[in-house]
């Protein structure tokens, strides 16, 4: 009786020690379970969680995270992509949202500014003293500006500049764009051998992106020294050279702007930075639209950026008559500028047309400037840009292009 009691006792003895061993493996599997899940929710919530908001609002390729183990950390993984979709669709509706309401009060202030102009030229019109002609044709260029400001972010939230012009020599397209930046005095050009015209469809968009371009190169570089424009033939094309001695970018800027000037990335007005800064990311839209490059990849020669603008044959057209011209220099200031007052017929719009005269003071044989308008087809108060899209103000008519969304 007593063996048989032994005997049972140490089976008993011998069971509940394999017990508690399986026991105390199970609570080590356990402990070692939560801890594993204690660390996969951590790095969720403090590395991988701000690492994918960040990368979502920049726009950037979401972080590589670990893979599933478990179905614990596969329920995490099935979480987070939730959580990634939901974000990405705010960041889009955000995004449309914050676009077609800065497009709306763009066209609304496109609107009072074409308004303006044609006030502006009409009372340009009517005047024959020179120093109030000479005013007005202060206050024209800058709303030209305005204008040129509103363009580029109508072009950076989709919309286009809807104005069509006749072929255009590229030297007045060029002078077009001199004539809607502030400094453009400080801008010289040299004139080209031949006298490649631009297509009407791309004329607008090529004057938009050369006046960013330009924009550029006298605002980073010292007033007192020039910004160089020239033209270079190619086998296939024709390409505009832009050149300043100003600050040289730096690499991430400069990959930055190959990125926006490729035209391949579709241009997202909340992630431009604070401010935001729209120029690379219009003239890649407009190059990718009307068919022509550019880039800023070579330094300048001067220390600072060149640009360069590629128009590729299809682009381009014959050469065509125009009145000779004299070598680019800086023009005279407004003041100098005479206006006939009195009216020879009238453009397709019904604004009055006028005859210039030679600048009563300073050097005969320099133009005074002048700007395109858009869409408004009023006589810019400047000759020397006037002669950029004259062809396109005298023929040139709206387009249903302003409202094609990107």
């Amino acid at each position: 009786m007593d063996a048989a009691l032994v005997l049972a006792a140490a089976l008993i003895g011998r069971r509940l020690a394999r017990t508690k061993r399986q026991l105390r493996e199970q609570s080590a599997t356990a402990s070692a379970q939560i801890q594993s899940r204690d660390a996969a929710l951590a790095e969720l919530n403090d590395t991988r969680l701000p690492a994918i908001v960040h990368a979502i609002s920049q726009g950037q390729p979401l972080p590589p995270g670990r893979p599933p183990l478990e179905d614990f950390t596969k329920h995490l993984r099935t979480a987070e992509e939730q959580m990634v979709r939901a974000l990405a669709e705010a960041r889009d509706r955000a995004g449309q949202v914050s676009q077609g309401t800065l497009l709306a009060v763009t066209r609304t202030l496109q609107s009072l500014v074409n308004g303006q102009q044609v006030a502006v030229t009409d009372m340009i019109n009517r005047h024959d003293s020179p120093e109030v002609v000479a005013d007005l044709m202060v206050f024209d260029h800058t709303t030209g500006q305005v204008l040129r400001r509103t363009q580029s972010l109508a072009v950076a939230c989709g919309a286009w500049p809807g104005k069509q012009h006749d072929p255009t020599p590229a030297y007045d397209v060029v002078r077009g764009a001199v004539g809607r930046i502030l400094d453009y005095r400080r801008v010289q050009i040299t004139q080209p051998e031949s006298n490649r015209a631009v297509i009407g469809r791309s004329v607008e968009g090529l004057v938009i992106a050369l006046a960013e371009l330009l924009e550029n190169a006298t605002r980073y570089s010292h007033p007192d020294t020039v910004v160089q424009v020239q033209f270079q033939q190619a086998h296939n094309g024709l390409s505009i050279v832009i050149d300043d001695a100003g600050v040289s970018l730096p690499p991430g800027a400069r990959e930055r702007a190959r990125h926006f000037l490729s035209g391949e990335h579709p241009i997202d007005v909340t992630r431009l930075g604070d401010p935001p800064k729209i120029g690379f990311p219009v003239i890649g839209a407009l190059a990718r639209r009307y068919g022509f490059t550019a880039s800023v990849d070579t330094p300048s020669p001067y220390g600072g950026v060149r640009a360069v603008v590629y128009l590729p044959s299809a682009t381009l057209t014959d050469a065509m008559p125009q009145r000779p011209r004299t070598a680019a220099a800086p023009p005279p200031a407004p003041a100098n500028v005479q206006v006939a007052a009195e009216p020879a017929g009238s453009t397709a719009h019904g604004l009055p047309k006028r005859r210039r005269h030679a600048p009563t003071e300073g050097p005969a044989a320099v133009e005074p400037p002048t700007r395109i308008r858009t869409p408004e087809q009023a006589a810019a108060p400047f000759d020397a840009f006037l002669r950029g899209t004259q062809a396109g103000r005298s023929q040139g008519h709206p387009t249903d292009e302003g409202n094609t969304p990107a």
